[in-house]
This record gives C-alpha cells, structure tokens and sequence, in this order.
C-alpha cells in the first residue's frame, strides 16, 4: 500500500513539477524572479564555500548547543507557515483534482502534493546545500558528513512539508466548513500575513526570543548533521532530532490524507456565502448603492460623475486582490514599528505624523485612480465610447479616493498632538495632506492611462488581478514624495532638507561628471557650487520654497493629468 501511494505520488509529483515550470517560465518577469532568487542561493553557497575551503577553519571548539538548535527550530517554523500559506493560496488541492481523484486514492494525491513542494524547494536550496557540504567535508576530511547532512536536511524539509499541509488543509477544510471564517477569509489572510512576517522580521533582526525554542526537538537534528564533525555534539539530540522529523512526517502523511478527504470531498459554506454576499438590499433606485453596502453611504456625488464614482469604489469592493499591493509597505513599515516596540531598532515618535501625513494621500490615490483602464476589464472599449465626457468621467474616477482621503485626516493632528508637535506643525501637517490628497489622486490617474496594465496577473489558483505596472507606481512614488513629503519636509525640518539637497545635488549628482572627468569636469565643478549655495541658504528660504514651489508644481501636474486624462477618454477609438 504504501509503495503504491508513493509510486503514484511520484507521477502525480512530476506532473505537478513541469506544470510550475510551464507557468515560472511563461512570463518574463516570472523568469527574472527565479534567476534572482537562484543568484541568491548560488551566490551565497559558493561565497561560504570558498571560505571554508581557504581558510580552513578549526572547527574543534564549536559546539552545538540550544542557540543553534533555537535557529533550526525557528527557521523550520518560518517555513513551515509560508508553505502553508502556498498550500492556502495556490495548492489546495492537485489540478485537473476533479479528474484525479476519480482515478487515485487521496492519500496518493496528498503525497503527490507533497512531493512537489519537496521538488520545488530541491530546486532552490538542493545544489547550495550540496555545494557547502562537499565544502565542509572536504576540509574536515570527514566523508560521512555528506550522507549524514543530506538526511538531516531531506528530514528537516520533508517534516515541514507535511506539517505544512496539514495546517493549509485544515484552514481550508475550516474555512470551507464556517460561515465565519468563510465570510471574513480576506481580512484573517491579510491579518495573518502581517503578524507573520512583521513578527518574524522583529525576531530575526532584534535575535531574541527564539531561544525558548531549543527544547523542540525537531532543531535537533543539527546534532545529527554535525555527528561526523570535529564539533561538540549530542549522540542523544541526534537520535531525538531524527526521531521527531520521523515522527512528524509519518504521522502527518495520514492526517494530512483525512483533512484533505474532508476538504475534497465534503460540502462547502462558501458556494452560499459568495451568493450571499452577491445578493443585496436595494437601496433606493441606484444598483450600485445597494452594492456598496455601508460604502454606499459615502458622499461621491450624483448624476454621471456620482455613477463613475460608485462603480469605482465597486469594483475595488468586489476586487480586494488587486490592492494587495498597498499592504506591503505597511507591512515593511509595521515591522519597524514592532522593532521599535520590541526590539532594538529605535524609530523618534516624531516620525509617525509626518509619515501618516505622506501615507494618506498615496494610498487615496493608489487604492482607486492609479490603473483606471485595466479595473474597466473587458468593458473598457464599452466605456471609453460612452457619451460622457471625458472631464465627467474624470472627476468621478478621483471622486472615491479624495472623499475616503478626507475622512481619514483627522488621523494626522491626532497623531501630531499626542507626539508632542506644535499646534502649528500639525496644522501645516493637516493642510499639506488635504491639499495632496485631490493633487496625486488626479496625478495617480493621468500616470495610470500613461502606463496601464491590462492583462491580468495570477495571484493564486484561479484568482488573477490587475495591479498598476511597476512604471506607473514609481512614478506616482516619486510624484507624491515631491508634492506631499517634500513640502511636510521643508515646514518642520527645513536645515535637514537643506542639507539633504546640498549634499544630493553637490555630492551624488556631481560624481558621475567628476569621475569621467576631461569635458565634464566643469559640470562636476558647477554641481559642486550649487550644492554648496544650497547649503549657504537660510532655513526660512529653504522653509518657504519647500513649502510653495512642490505645492505650485502638484498643483501644475494634477491640471496636466487631468487635460490628458480627459482627452485621453474623450478621443479614444476602436
């Protein structure tokens, strides 16, 4: 029996394996990303590699003790949730399943699934790995540490594999099982990817709390990898380590098999929970409004420009995966706050105002206006020869994203006052923000027509999106660091931009002219005399002309943005 499931699982392994390679290798992009993270590993493997095999380091006086066995046991679990937040996302269950598992047992499939993700990773981590143990054994002169290293790690893995499809059944099984979980799966996942890689990054930069994790015994199988080294190990974690991987592997094999039969087989909430949250109360005579729900309360106007906005904030309603973008900066941003509050990362207070100031007005324009033509989707020709005009359907486009920005500012002075600002600095904060807000929500829409992005993006099984193009969100970036952070800047630090600017454009701007040299020495020169007149300004020049000349430029490319937009709308054709 088990050699048939594992034979079976082999095939149904190999099958899985080419049909990622067909899809890694269908988009340019895709391929970058593995070539980068291949690079990586690479580039690290030989790197370490090399050392040892130079240097020669004396091994004699490390021993493995709980600080190493913490780091395996919490790097094992690191895996073990990413893996289980892909078998969540994109493998729930094999492809073409409903042809499958009339033709194999479940246990079978589950071991296929499991044996491709074992591949997927060997593809990564296996020649590294086998690079810097040939490495280690070749200096130690210790033969035995090839084999002894390869089981460690093949059990290492494979145990996190399986516990891995263990937990993404069962939250799916879950899910598919409650109406809670069912109706609120899209705020727990975004809920569950901040604390894990906000908790990890606080834990893997600060080093501490990890030591309580010594005791599990999986991190001992590092004794049994470093059992043929000239190091300090345990005979005794050895054998626990190897027993525990085992364990866990034989033992989740067969759990994995019943909560996937259960997940496979059973019935499903959430065909009636999509049915339910696509059925709605009328609201008056306007579809859209009883589309919207507590939404639909939002003042966005009447008439052609009302009816635009709605939709827009609809189809940001009914698509929150195409925002998903807007939450890894705030992750990033999460996890230095947690540092901060945890760790040893030391972030002043009197960044947080200035930063929520910045932070509303580009998520207002983000979140709705950034990539107005690929949210039309395959109605786009429809509504570009639509009778309204073009300054009509504009207005509605940035309507959602002023209004939702607006509400959100009293956000700012709260925050300003209660970090000990000025009642003044949280003025300036507050009219900066709300004079933003409406300049790089109509930019973030003249930017998205320029550059749009209209085929879709997959990401997961079966769900795909349509995220503003890499181009139109730098863009936008620097657009709204120029016209909001920049004046917010220049009002409460106006020596600290002083001296930014001074040493940008005297320092970094004037070395690529100075380093050529011959004709562009006099640019370099010319640079350098700027820079230093920069820093010979006085603050409140440097104070006024942040504040005046982004404020005057914002005010310039929302006009431009919205001439264009409107044309753009306006003399479109098929």
């Amino acid at each position: 029996m088990v050699v048939g499931h594992l034979t079976g699982g082999l095939t149904i392994a190999r099958t899985e394996l080419r049909r990622s390679v067909r899809k890694a290798t269908s988009r340019l992009s895709q391929i970058l990303g593995l070539g980068v993270g291949l690079f990586i590993f690479s580039a690290g493997a030989l790197a370490v590699s090399y050392l040892l095999v130079t240097q020669s380091p004396d091994l004699s006086g490390f021993t493995i003790g709980a600080g190493v066995r913490s780091a395996i046991t919490f790097q094992w679990l690191f895996v073990v949730a990413i893996i289980a937040q892909r078998v969540v996302t994109v493998n729930p269950r094999p492809d073409a399943g409903d042809h499958l598992l009339t033709t194999v047992r479940p246990t079978t499939a589950v071991v296929g699934l499991i044996l491709a993700e074992l591949g997927r990773i060997a593809a990564y981590v296996g020649l590294p790995v086998l690079v810097v143990t040939l490495a280690l054994a070749y200096t130690t002169g210790s033969v035995a540490t090839v084999p002894l290293v390869a089981l460690a790690v093949a059990l290492l893995f494979t145990s996190g594999v399986v516990l891995a499809h263990v937990l993404g059944l069962g939250i799916k099984l879950a899910v598919a099982r409650i109406p809670v979980l069912a109706r609120h799966r899209t705020v727990l996942g975004t809920l569950a990817a901040v604390l894990l890689f906000g908790g990890y990054t606080v834990i893997q930069s600060t080093g501490g709390g990890t030591n309580g994790f010594g005791v599990v015994p999986v991190g001992w199988i590092a004794d049994l990898a470093a059992l043929a080294l000239p190091v300090g190990t345990s005979p005794a974690h050895a054998l626990g380590g190897l027993a525990a991987t085992g364990a866990v592997a034989a033992v989740g094999v067969p759990l994995a098999s019943r909560v996937a039969t259960a997940f496979w087989f059973g019935d499903s909430v959430t065909p009636e929970i999509e049915t339910e949250e696509a059925t709605v109360d009328r609201v008056g005579t306007d579809p859209l409004a009883s589309g919207l729900g507590l939404l639909g309360r939002l003042p966005l106007g009447s008439g052609q420009s009302g009816h635009v906005a709605r939709r827009t904030v609809l189809l940001a309603r009914r698509a929150p995966a195409k925002l998903s973008y807007l939450i890894l900066p705030f992750i990033v941003a999460g996890s230095f706050l947690l540092q901060a509050a945890f760790g040893d990362l030391t972030i002043p207070t009197a960044a947080f105002a200035p930063g929520l100031a910045v932070a509303i007005p580009w998520v207002a324009g983000a979140a709705f206006t950034l990539n107005p033509l690929g949210d039309e989707g395959s109605v786009l020709p429809l509504t570009l020869t639509s009778p309204i005009a073009g300054r009509t359907y504009f207005r509605g486009l940035v309507r959602p994203g002023v209004v939702i920005g607006w509400l959100a500012l009293p956000a700012v002075p709260i925050l300003a006052l209660a970090t000990d600002y000025a009642p003044a600095d949280a003025a300036l904060m507050l009219g900066v923000a709300a004079f933003g807000i409406p300049a790089v929500t109509a930019v973030a829409a003249g930017i998205g027509m320029l550059f749009p992005r209209t085929d879709a993006v997959r990401v997961a099984r079966g769900r795909e999106a349509t995220p503003p193009t890499l181009t139109a969100m730098v863009l936008y970036s620097a657009c709204v660091g120029l016209a909001v952070g920049l004046p917010v800047a220049a009002g409460l630090a106006p020596a600290a931009v002083r001296a930014v600017a001074a040493a940008l454009v005297g320092g970094l701007l004037a070395f690529p002219f100075a380093y050529v040299g011959g004709p562009l020495t006099g640019v370099a020169e010319a640079l350098g005399s700027l820079g230093q007149s920069i820093a010979g300004l006085d603050t409140a020049v440097v104070q006024w002309g942040g504040l005046l000349v982004p404020v005057a430029l914002g005010v310039v490319f929302a006009l431009v943005s919205v001439r264009f937009a409107a044309r753009y709308v306006e003399r479109y054709t098929l």
